[in-house]
């Protein structure tokens, strides 16, 4: 917003006087002299004269509960009268101005998500949260607190009730959350190692990210993930502004097979969304901030990539730029096979997800006094359905013996050196040696010798039953294996130990698992 009109200008409301004699003048506020009552029509401020008759004016511009804007009707000395009556009370002191900016928007259709933010310095305002999100429900929509059903105006989770269309085929009441990708928050930034010279110290990546908008905390953690390379740093990152990141997790607990569990370490800090069996949810995806290009990935649901279009991608991980926005609806929480319990959700770039940027979808398949049931609407559900075999009974079964093995050394290109020097002496690592790889069992002998493996690739026809036999040849680290696009019970092969989901999905060295 540019100018310097009375709705436009944006200066601070708690100057009164100007201390120097250069610069702009002194912004256009004021005080009340006397207090005033709701349904008064007029004021008593201590500079009434630098005004004028049918100005808008913000009075209580620092009351938050009671600011309110009001027409000016007339002016005599220090009263000024009002074409309609005040709302609210204010005390001696409120500050009157002008200095303010109103918008007026129309919500003329179901746009889905809005993306709003500071466009003069977003670039130092937005790292602090200068940004927001505007949610266009359907027609008639009512808003309310998962927990307690009370009428909610703000706050990433709610429940809307409504009968009306919110995607293809879906008609009915649904649990929201709005999904704000973000990078550039130096609070959750790691140090990175890899591709850097040898001995550098932290200091050096401390002050290589030190920006008047990107102000580097005193503390950095390292990174958890040490193939990371290219860089001094990661860039910060979360969801929503909330953060839970990996690194902290194990320096609490060093098992990184655990570093998803809600048992062991709590939940996470990024919002929680909450849903019975068969509840719609629609899940809000924004990109709020300016340096990368992401993904989101929620595992064991399913979303069109264009909600409306029956015919459009139906995916489980959506790509996402800079202030891009997707309103992605899942039919059914559960997913095709109404399978309670933990599922993760996350940004699917390495950097991101370490520094935090990932949650949990609670899948409930009994009603719990701190969740509030959804309407029935036009889904004619009055009761929670029952979870479904994962595989029907008729479906055919394929098998695949699964290993997970080292493979130190293992080349990214090898027809590439093994790096690339970038700057001052950094480089980018195109070679793993601590490398590890899932092949066939019947296979292992081949990818031992001389053989260059490429990611493993199985496949199987619509409406197959998979069944995949790992066993962990690792000589340290333990092993999983996860499919998460397709439907699985995240309590037995989500493929990691998720949020409050019982047992232990993964396996040691000379283990197997199903």
């Amino acid at each position: 917003i540019t100018g310097f009109s009375y709705e436009q200008s944006v200066r601070p409301f708690t100057m009164l006087e100007k201390k120097t004699k250069k610069g702009l003048p002194v912004p256009m506020n004021t005080v009340m002299k006397a207090k005033a009552k709701k349904g008064d029509t007029s004021i008593k401020v201590k500079n009434a004269a630098q005004y004028h008759v049918n100005t808008e004016l913000l009075v209580g511009a620092d009351n938050v509960k009671g600011n309110e804007i009001r027409r000016i009707k007339s002016i005599k000395g220090d009263t000024i009268s009002f074409v309609r009556p005040l709302l609210h009370d204010h005390p001696v002191g409120d500050i009157v101005t002008v200095e303010f900016v109103r918008s007026r928007l129309w919500a003329d259709a179901d746009v889905g998500t809005v993306f709003w933010h500071d466009h003069a310095f977003g670039a130092t305002t937005w790292p602090h949260g200068g940004f927001g999100t505007l949610v266009v429900e359907p027609v008639g929509s009512t808003y309310h607190d998962p927990k307690t059903g009370k009428l909610v105006r703000s706050g990433p989770i709610a429940d809307i009730h409504t009968v009306e269309p919110v995607g293809y085929g879906v008609n009915n009441s649904f649990r929201e959350m709005v999904v704000q990708v973000h990078d550039t928050v130096p609070h959750t930034v790691n140090i990175v190692t890899a591709g850097n010279p040898p001995g550098q110290p932290i200091e050096v990546a401390l002050e290589a990210g030190k920006t008047v908008s990107f102000m580097m905390p005193e503390k950095i953690m390292m990174t958890p993930m040490p193939f990371l390379n290219g860089g001094t740093h990661t860039t910060g990152s979360g969801l929503n502004f909330r953060a839970e990141p990996i690194a902290q997790r194990l320096a609490v607990n060093p098992d990184a097979s655990k570093i998803f569990s809600s048992i062991e370490h709590g939940d996470p800090d990024t919002p929680l969304v909450r849903a019975y069996l068969g509840d719609t949810v629609v899940f809000r995806l924004l990109h709020t901030l300016m340096n990368e290009t992401m993904t989101w990935t929620l595992s064991g649901h399913t979303f069109l990539s264009e909600r409306y279009a029956g015919d459009a991608n139906r995916k489980n991980s959506m790509h996402i730029g800079i202030a891009e926005r997707y309103d992605l609806v899942v039919p059914t929480a559960g997913g095709p096979r109404l399978q309670p319990g933990d599922y993760i959700h996350f940004n699917g770039r390495s950097s991101k997800f370490s520094e935090g940027g990932w949650g949990i979808l609670r899948v409930l398949e009994k009603e719990t006094a701190d969740l509030k049931p959804l309407p029935a609407g036009y889904s004619g559900r009055n009761e929670i359905p029952k979870p479904l075999p994962v595989c029907p009974e008729e479906a055919p079964v394929k098998s695949f013996n699964v290993v997970a093995m080292d493979f130190p050394g293992m080349s990214f290109n090898p027809s590439a050196p093994e790096s690339i020097e970038i700057d001052f002496e950094r480089t980018i690592e195109l070679r793993n040696p601590d490398a590890k790889i899932y092949v066939l069992e019947e296979e292992v002998t081949k990818v031992a010798g001389d053989y260059h493996p490429m990611p493993l690739t199985i496949r199987a026809n619509v409406g197959d039953c998979i069944k995949v036999n790992l066993k962990n040849k690792m000589k340290e680290s333990r092993a999983s294996f996860s499919a998460i696009s397709l439907a699985f019970n995240p309590q037995d092969s989500l493929g990691a130990n998720v949020g409050n989901n019982p047992g232990e999905q993964t396996i040691a060295p000379g283990e197997s698992k199903t």
